[in-house]
């Protein structure tokens, strides 16, 4: 285990705002450093430490009440911010109101509709958001922020890392009152935690709904 990769671990535990944990990981680093500096290997470091749960319970009980109540604050905003990214995925319209499947036909091809799904999340790990709303329903375009995405994100975890691999897209077709949607569905792994992608699009492939756990 490398040094980095410890105090990640450490970090992913903690039960504080973000703005903590940068501070907290600036000084595990710090740190470590310096005992590296003078001889000592990580692994016994890491021996007279702990392990990182242990590490994390131990900042748990120094933190101050105000970390303690800014904390409790975050995760009423991450709330909020999981009902935003529902609201994202309804905006595309009324569409999903009692749909039906559909059959979606040869034309976008299965190879068009995952080229599409990949190129969003390709996106969305760029923060790539003028790319995205060019892509999207008018109705999207105004909630696809770093604001709103961030919220959505820190939902599940507070570092997803990179991505390191899609798993298998799989494809459906929907009517609804006479409109085809297309919904893919798709794992994606990153470092740190694994998110479901379920994206929708019109007939014409333009993004019209998002919704990730």
């Amino acid at each position: 285990m490398s040094t980095e990769k410890y105090v990640k671990e450490i970090v992913s535990k903690l039960k504080c705002t973000g703005a903590k944990k940068k501070e907290i990981r600036s000084q595990l680093l710090s740190d470590l450093a310096a005992r590296e500096e003078q001889g000592e290997t990580l692994e016994e470091i890491m021996e007279s430490m702990g392990s990182p749960q242990e590490i994390a319970e131990a900042f748990h009980q120094n933190l101050s009440d105000a970390d303690r109540k800014a904390y409790r604050r975050s995760r009423i905003g991450l709330m909020a911010g999981s009902a935003v990214l529902l609201l994202i995925f309804l905006m595309a319209g009324a569409w999903w109101i009692i749909p039906k499947q559909a059959d979606i036909g040869d034309s976008p091809s299965q190879e068009e509709i995952s080229a599409s799904t990949e190129n969003v999340i390709s996106l969305l790990d760029r923060n790539d958001f003028e790319a995205l709303q060019d892509i999207s329903l008018e109705k999207m375009q105004p909630v696809l922020t770093q604001e709103t995405i961030d919220r959505a994100r820190q939902n599940i975890a507070d570092d997803w890392g990179e991505l390191c691999s899609i798993g298998k897209i799989y494809i459906q077709g929907m009517r609804q009152k006479g409109k085809l949607i297309i919904v893919t569905q798709v794992d994606a792994i990153y470092e740190n935690v694994s998110v479901v992608y379920t994206i929708s699009f019109d007939k014409d492939l333009k993004l019209g709904g998002l919704y990730m756990r």
